[in-house]
This record gives C-alpha cells, structure tokens and sequence, in this order.
C-alpha cells in the first residue's frame, strides 16, 4: 500500500472517531422517549420566584413527538417558548424554538440507571456564527412521579455563558 493512501486510511479512521456518536447503539432512545412520556401535564417551578416558570407538556402528532410550553414573566414581560422532542430512528432528540430567536436540535442519551437524559447540540437554524447565543446542552433528571429537573445551558462566543437549573412539581 502506497504512503498516501496509508496516510488517507488513517485521517478517515480518525475523523471517523472524532465526530459524535448519536446514532450508536446505548442511547436508549425509546426508553428516554417513555421516560419523557411520563411527564405530561402541568408542571411549575418547584420554589416560588419572580419568574412564575410554568411548563405544559403534551403528547401530539399521533404520540411521535412531544410538545412542551415553556411560560414565565420576566421583569413584567411574558416569555415564552416550546421545546419539541422525538425520536429520529433510535435516537432521542430536541428541537428548542428560543427567546434567542434560533432553534437548536439537540440528541441525547439516556441513563436509566440514574433517571437523566443528557442532550448535547447538533445543529441550529437561526444560528448566523457559532458565536451567537444559544442554548447547548439540556440535562433532564427524573426524580419521581411528580418531581423532575432541568438544567439548561446556554452558549455565547464559544463558551458556556451560563446555566439554568429549575426542579419542577406536578400540578
């Protein structure tokens, strides 16, 4: 075999490693998707604050996708968004449609020995640079029937900017 093909062999083995593996086996799609099935219905902020952050979270689209609704009032304004989530094949994904006014996919992975689905960014319409503010990582953990927690992190100038962590209670 030549040097350069040699050299070609590698550098794809190696990109091949280097990128995400959503599709891969572990992922526990349908079993995340079940999970987050569970959580239809009306949800608030677990301890009172300004933001009155309420979630309403419905099954929709023949039960292929899952629509959440997220609602506070910041410095008397409403703020409003919805975060979609679904299976594409195996795998478990979200789509955020943001205040920031971008929309980014996320795939997740879901541990069921510990209750959490873990998303991480994949793509994002909206989105002019990478340097545009954005949420990139979502971490849902499922302590029980009515008690849940997120933890949302958002990404400006190609670092994490900060994190929104919020337990919610069934209502």
């Amino acid at each position: 075999m030549s040097k350069a093909v040699k050299i070609l062999a590698v550098g794809i083995l190696a990109a091949a490693f280097a990128l995400p593996q959503y599709g891969l086996a572990g992922s526990n799609g349908p079993a995340a998707f079940e999970q987050l099935k569970s959580l239809v219905g009306h949800w608030q902020e677990e301890r009172a604050s300004e933001h009155k952050a309420t979630l309403d979270i419905e099954l929709t689209s023949g039960g292929s996708a899952l629509m959440e609704k997220f609602h506070m009032v910041d410095d008397g304004k409403p703020v409003e968004m919805i975060t979609l989530y679904y299976l594409d094949g195996d795998q478990i994904k979200l789509t955020h449609y943001c205040e920031a006014k971008n929309q980014p996919t996320m795939a997740g992975t879901y541990d069921p020995a510990t209750k959490t689905i873990k998303f991480d960014f994949v793509s994002a319409t909206n989105l002019k640079n990478p340097n545009d503010g954005h949420m990139h990582h979502a971490v849902y953990t499922f302590i029980d029937g009515d008690h849940f927690k997120t933890t949302w992190t958002f990404r400006k100038d190609q670092k994490d900017a900060f994190t929104e962590d919020v337990t919610y209670v069934r209502k």
